[in-house]
């Protein structure tokens, strides 16, 4: 399958699974035990470029397209999906959120830090109010002088580790007109704090949590993009990073699999090999169909992204059914390795947990499948926004 890989398409590929087999693996069960990514994991991610991935090379990046992404990070998540997972936060969606909104000081000022590793991302747009309901949300960027202050709260910011956090709020120009925007806001800020992160049930190690934003200070430099508009400008970032999330959930799924397979290829049971075993071995081959298909239906849409021509929805189309498919395989899968299975010390029921946080990370499938019925029912896929729906003036 995907023989129509190019050639750096493969290179990337057999980096990825070098990288996934000898730096994440080792530490797959300690990230999710200890709910922490060791440093010398983010280390070794900055060596091997994997935070510029995406970003173009007169940025410090290497310019790949989507499918590279998709490839590396599904390969990766066979051994570690909660890294997978942060990682798509730094490879996609923060840099490429810079690179579409930015000026061109701001880009060579992030893009070159966050393609290095030196200067970790956060994007934050949940809130206590609605998460993807951006008109229920509350915090809010005013005029102040010649510069701005953002004041309100975020929950389940991803990477709060980070050092640049590209938070999403409500916004009044000098005009006195509303809109919803993209704010760039340093830690360092006066008035900016990180508060203790979350226990999660998976995605564990991805150092989840709220932050709080009291009168802050922002520069006219720290607004991307249209001080009205940016928040919803930005629909490629979220489109690119919808695929890299669900190719952590079919890598996900895939490590399960595989550990699963060989798993059952070598036990005995009840005097004979568990594969004899009708309903395993029917299990096995239902799953094995189900990633063939979650799989085409991911790469047909990340070539179609990558030459602009992926149909409206088919982001959410690929985040809704691959992470619900992902997380029903890993259940199943987990079911077959009894009691073994729910002790931490075999390292597979995180697979199980890590799918279904990716049921709800990054847009709950619920909220996918909503953008998926607008586009059906009335030709836009994108959620409403706040002047749509009676936002506060």
């Amino acid at each position: 399958m995907l023989d129509w890989l190019n050639e750096d398409q493969r290179a990337l590929r057999d980096m990825a699974i070098s990288f996934a087999q000898k730096e994440v693996e080792p530490l797959a069960n300690q990230i999710d035990i200890e709910e922490r990514t060791p440093d010398s994991l983010i280390a070794k991610a900055a060596e091997f470029g994997l935070f510029g991935l995406y970003t173009p090379p007169e940025y410090g990046g290497s310019g790949a397209d989507i499918v590279s992404v998709c490839l590396v990070v599904e390969e990766i998540a066979k051994a570690s999906p909660a890294f997978a997972g942060a990682l798509t936060v730094q490879m996609v969606l923060c840099p490429k959120t810079v690179e579409i909104l930015g000026t061109e000081e701001q880009k060579q000022r992030l893009l070159p830090l966050s393609a290095s590793g030196e200067r970790l991302m956060a994007y934050s747009q949940s809130e206590p109010a609605g998460a993807a309901n951006v008109a229920s949300h509350l915090t809010k960027l005013e005029p102040d002088g010649d510069g701005w202050r953002i004041d309100g709260s975020k929950l389940f910011c991803t990477q709060s580790v980070a050092k640049s956090y590209l938070v999403m709020c409500k916004t009044r120009n000098h005009e006195g007109q509303v809109g919803y925007g993209c704010i760039l806001v340093e830690q360092e800020a006066e008035g900016f704090e990180v508060l203790p992160y979350e226990h999660k049930l998976g995605w564990r190690g991805t150092n989840t949590g709220p932050i709080s934003l009291n009168n802050v200070r922002i520069e006219n430099d720290g607004i991307l993009g249209d001080v009205l508009t940016g928040g919803f400008s930005h629909r490629a970032a979220n489109h690119a990073n919808v695929l890299a999330h669900a190719a952590t959930s079919l890598g996900c799924a895939q490590g399960m699999f595989d550990k699963t397979l060989e798993y059952v290829k070598e036990r005995q049971l009840y005097g004979k090999g568990m594969y004899e075993l009708q309903p395993l071995s029917y299990w096995l081959a239902e799953a094995h169909a189900k990633l063939a298909a979650c799989r085409a239906l991911l790469y047909s849409n990340a070539r179609a992204f990558d030459n602009d021509a992926m149909e409206p929805a088919m982001g959410s189309v690929c985040k809704a059914y691959i992470g619900d498919t992902a997380f029903e395989i890993c259940s199943k899968l987990l079911q077959m390795w009894g009691g073994s299975g729910i002790m931490d010390s075999t390292g597979v029921n995180r697979y199980m947990r890590d799918a279904k946080a990716k049921c709800i990370a990054e847009g709950a499938s619920e909220m996918h499948y909503t953008i998926i019925a607008n586009q059906l029912l009335h030709g836009v896929p994108s959620l409403a926004r706040p002047a749509d729906s009676g936002a506060e003036k």
